[in-house]
């Protein structure tokens, strides 16, 4: 009973934060559409967590007139992962 009691709060701490991410990507692809200084601190901290996993994406998916789609591919895989992380513990709670 305890073994499955941390598994589902394991379980709960990375759905989180995965939700977490998903929502700063969408955060950080809204802001680069606006005409904002990025020299700001939030701007510096938003770029530092969000360009490395978007630049995974950026080295294979081109952008397309202008639009670039990386953002767009990263929530879709962290959702995936997401999606794939509850069937495994769904499994391992059974």
């Amino acid at each position: 009973m305890l073994a499955s009691n941390s598994l589902y709060y394991i379980y709960l701490i990375i759905h989180w934060v995965i939700s977490l991410y998903s929502w700063i990507i969408f955060l950080w692809a809204i802001m680069s559409w606006l005409p904002i200084n990025f020299s700001s601190k939030f701007l510096y901290w938003l770029n530092w967590i969000v360009e490395p996993f978007i630049d995974i994406f950026r080295r294979f998916i081109p952008t397309f007139a202008g639009i670039d789609f990386s953002p767009i591919i990263a929530i879709l895989v962290l959702q995936f992962a997401n999606r794939g992380l509850s069937l495994i513990f769904v499994q391992l709670l059974q």
